[in-house]
């Protein structure tokens, strides 16, 4: 039988007197939010992890020679795989580009701006000697400019082969919207190539696009986006620092509460029994001095 005073006799007491249900209800709340916040840390490091993996693969494939396209991502016949992605290591390569620009293909890239002005980008397809095509983002000009940009680029897009040099980078998710340029850089919101072969991937031109950019062209050439780390591994840091937090805070609460409770029933709390004081033993001088 239990003592009055053992700890499992005590523990059974102040939970009677917090009540079996506030119990609960406070258990299953700190069971809640602690699991969003882990949930919420591990969401934060799955970003850090992979900026962290874009940022490893940019360096790399910078680091590379130039090469030209179809080295670095060989087409592919999109009747038989029309999901065809980007080789390891292709993205952020840095691409020559030959070939003869399709001005019908001229398509308006729309709601992506560019050093926050709001922008048009314009994305065409480039045939190339061996019959493939590789879509290529030529260049960007700002929203106002649309109907003289469009006149320009009709009038300077060289009719014969050129060539260019640019990032190469992996096609966009389609988002089923039509109609009125594209909103995604992807085949499927694209005109038809006239070619089964297209290079899995699309090409950002650099300085220069093809005469199309710079004093002597309609457009300015696109800048690559700025990869960083960012705040996510703190912020996944923090999000697990608030799920040990919160049983702490509940338990605070819980006895803060109790004590209010007592203090309106009149209940004093025990103060502790002091603890007895360990009899020192005599020192040699001590001993001398009684004998």
């Amino acid at each position: 039988m239990s003592s009055p005073d053992s700890p499992g006799t005590r523990a059974l007491r102040v939970i009677r007197e917090i009540g079996w249900p506030r119990l609960l209800v406070t258990v299953l709340v700190v069971l809640v939010l602690s699991t969003l916040c882990v949930i919420a840390g591990r969401w934060q490091y799955g970003r850090y992890v992979t900026k962290a993996d874009a940022l490893a693969a940019y360096h790399a494939a910078q680091a590379l020679p130039p090469a030209q396209v179809e080295d670095v991502a060989p087409p592919a016949d999109t009747a038989r795989d029309a999901a065809a992605a980007l080789p390891d290591g292709a993205e952020w390569r840095t691409v020559g580009v030959t070939g003869t620009i399709d001005p019908g293909s001229l398509t308006a890239l729309r709601n992506r701006p560019v050093d926050s002005a709001a922008a048009l980008q314009y994305l065409a397809w480039m045939h190339l000697d061996d019959g493939a095509v590789v879509l290529v983002n030529l260049g960007w000009s700002t929203v106002e400019d649309e109907q003289a940009t469009t006149a320009a680029l009709t009038a300077t897009i060289p009719s014969g082969e050129v060539t260019l040099t640019g990032t190469m980078r992996a096609f966009e998710r389609d988002d089923g919207k039509r109609g009125g340029g594209a909103t995604r850089i992807t085949p499927a919101q694209m005109p038809d190539p006239g070619s089964r072969y297209v290079v899995p991937g699309y090409v950002v031109a650099a300085d220069g696009c093809a005469l199309l950019c710079g004093a002597d062209g309609p457009l300015a050439a696109v800048p690559l986006p700025t990869l960083d780390l960012g705040p996510h591994l703190s912020y996944a840091w923090q999000w697990w620092a608030f799920s040990l937090m919160v049983p702490v805070g509940a338990w605070i609460l819980t006895r803060r509460d109790l004590e209010m409770k007592r203090a309106e029933e009149g209940v004093v709390t025990p103060a502790p029994a002091p603890r007895p004081r360990r009899r020192r033993a005599p020192t040699d001088e001590e001993i001398e001095d009684a004998l």
